[in-house]
């Protein structure tokens, strides 16, 4: 799977390249600061879904290469906000200082502001026909208060709560997590064809599969090392922030991995030779170490 996982991340970075070299109108050092964030040794995990949601309803990966990029440039912002000092406070991402150590907090925040914004435009040039206006629609929702926005507020603000429990941590895991995922492999699929039942069964694969995936994160912060993952670990625990293994273990932790595996992979197991790719990354990416 790792060496399908490259050929999509090779997809993705021409796009981005010809992006950063040809369409990103950007002052320094924000266009710095931009491209900084967007390089690196990031999986891609968002636009392979795109590309993969493309697939699955008959098309190619060059059908939603913008859609692709829009997803991951908003990943690519919530990322430099969410390491800044007004959140996480982190300074290690994807084995280099994070953008408000290295360009300063006004910069980084700008560039996760432009990175925001130059996602919408690049729908705004994309979208013609109303399968691409419902799958950009995906993409804003996905990307707000409904899902990683909105999953990320709970995460500041109540994660620390007396009364937080596994329904709490679960349901914020899905947005915040599963919400990304959710909006690029719908995007992809819906802006080429799917149907009504797909896209039900697509949704809940990606919102399983999202929250099996912040769990394995959950554990990959207790058990592994800043080189393998390329960020800090063990700030959940300095936050004192509720994770799955907080609160109930690494061992628990495990089981309830691969329970999400399990029920992302029921969702769309019965479409055969188009999922398998799919089904393949799922498990693929609750064995990952990094």
């Amino acid at each position: 799977m790792k060496d399908i996982i490259n050929v999509y991340a090779g997809i993705f970075n021409a796009t981005l390249d010809e992006y950063l070299l040809n369409r990103l109108d950007c002052p320094s050092p924000v266009k710095e600061a931009v491209a900084y964030a967007m390089t690196g040794s990031g999986k891609r995990l968002r636009p392979m879904l795109c590309y993969l949601g493309a697939e699955f309803s008959g098309k190619s990966c060059e059908d939603v290469y913008d859609f692709a990029l829009a997803v991951e440039l908003i990943h690519g912002y919530s990322l430099i906000h969410d390491d800044m000092p007004c959140m996480d406070n982190d300074t290690l991402r994807r084995g280099k200082p994070t953008v408000h150590v290295r360009f300063g907090e006004g910069v980084a925040l700008l560039a996760g502001d432009a990175m925001l914004n130059g996602a919408y435009e690049i729908l705004f040039e994309k979208v013609n026909s109303s399968r691409e206006v419902l799958a950009a629609s995906y993409i804003a929702k996905y990307a707000g208060t409904t899902g990683m926005i909105g999953g990320q507020c709970v995460d500041i603000t109540d994660n620390n709560g007396a009364g937080y429990d596994e329904n709490a941590l679960l349901s914020m895991y899905s947005k915040k997590t599963s919400g990304l995922l959710i909006a690029a492999l719908l995007s992809g699929a819906v802006s080429c064809g799917c149907t009504e039942k797909e896209e039900i069964d697509l949704l809940n694969f990606a919102d399983y599969m999202g929250v099996a995936y912040q769990i394995t994160d959950d554990i990959l912060d207790c058990t592994s090392t800043e080189e393998v993952l390329g960020k800090n670990i063990g700030s959940d625990v300095k936050g004192d922030k509720k994770t799955y293994v907080s609160l109930f273990g690494l061992d628990a932790a495990k089981e309830k991995a691969k329970d999400y595996t399990k029920r992302a992979v029921n969702c769309i197991s019965g479409y055969g030779e188009k999922s398998e790719k799919l089904i393949e990354l799922c498990h693929y990416l609750i064995g990952r170490n990094y």
